[in-house]
Parts: C-alpha cells; sequence; structure tokens
C-alpha cells in the first residue's frame, strides 16, 4: 500500500515537472506588454507597447500600442470599442510620430479597422510634450529592436484578449522599469 502510493506520488510529480517545463518553452507573447501609462482623455485608458513588435523599417521605429479603456467607448462610426491597437512610427530624431494603422476590438472580436490613406511617411507630426507621449516615444526608440518574424500570438495572448491591467484596475499610476 505505502509503495503504491509513492508510485502514484512519483508519477504526479512527473506529470507536473514535465507540465512545468512546457509551460517555460512556449514563448509567452503577452508577458512583452509593458506599460506605458494611462492616457489622457474623456475615457480612462491604460496603454501598453508591445515590446516585441518594435522594428526599424526605412529609417522609422515602428511598434505596436494597445490601449484598454475603463468602460467601452464608441469609435468615429458609433461602433463599441473596450481597446485598440495602433501601429505608430516614429522618427526619433525630429520627435515626430504617424499612426499606421488603428484596429479596434471588443469584448474580444476585432469590430474595427482603420483604412489607409496616402503615404504615412507624409503625415508626421511633432510629438506632444505630454508624460505619457515622451515615455511612448522613449520605450518606441530606445528599446532593442525585436526578433522578426514576431511570434503568431495565441487567441488568448492576442492584442484583442490578452489579461491586462486596466486603468481601474492599477489604483495609481503604473511604475514599470525601462527595459
Amino acid at each position: 500500500m505505502y509503495q503504491r502510493r509513492v508510485s502514484l506520488n512519483v508519477q504526479r510529480m512527473r506529470v507536473a515537472l514535465v507540465t512545468l517545463a512546457s509551460l517555460v518553452a512556449v514563448p509567452c507573447y503577452a508577458a512583452h506588454w509593458q506599460a506605458v501609462g494611462p492616457q489622457s482623455g474623456s475615457s480612462p485608458a491604460m496603454a501598453y507597447i508591445d515590446l516585441d513588435s518594435i522594428r526599424q523599417e526605412d529609417g522609422y521605429r515602428i511598434a505596436l500600442f494597445l490601449t484598454i479603456y475603463g468602460v467601452a467607448v464608441p469609435n468615429a462610426h458609433n461602433i463599441k470599442l473596450d481597446r485598440i491597437t495602433q501601429e505608430t512610427a516614429f522618427d526619433c530624431m525630429r520627435r515626430e510620430f504617424v499612426l499606421r494603422s488603428t484596429v479596434g476590438y471588443f469584448q474580444g472580436k476585432q469590430v474595427g479597422l482603420s483604412s489607409q490613406k496616402g503615404d504615412w511617411r507624409e503625415r508626421f507630426r511633432a510629438l506632444p510634450g505630454d508624460t505619457f507621449s515622451q515615455r511612448a516615444l522613449d520605450l518606441a526608440c530606445n528599446s532593442q529592436l525585436a526578433p522578426q518574424p514576431e511570434a503568431t500570438p495565441t487567441p488568448e495572448e492576442a492584442p484583442g484578449a490578452v489579461k491586462l491591467p486596466g486603468p481601474g484596475d492599477l489604483g495609481s499610476r503604473p511604475t514599470a522599469p525601462n527595459p
């Protein structure tokens, strides 16, 4: 009887170790979201940058940002959104930026997509002087470039569904170390 219990416990330990080892070996897309901070605006929101998305393209830094709203907000077409991703390009030397694309999500599903009009390189504008914008520029321009191509996230880790603290979940302003 005692040996049977020991044998069963050893088998359980092996299963637990194999499970743990497999989890460590799987790349975790969501672990690379770095808090940028709360966004100012009419609706409370928390923004993140995907450090695995940062790349150099034609001399510009390109990064993907995720904004999670505290409450669902309507976009310009009156579609409810609870989060958006924005691919943003930065001219680090001139301290300018341009939005390349925006994708809207509601309850884990993509519900909207911006349309590209013309060459994005012609639409750069000066970066605002607020703390949030300066931190976004700093993270995009000074973080290491991500190895390419970026791994495809699982559905649970994708921007529309990844579980990250929203604006009400953090209490006060978040503090996140610079990479």
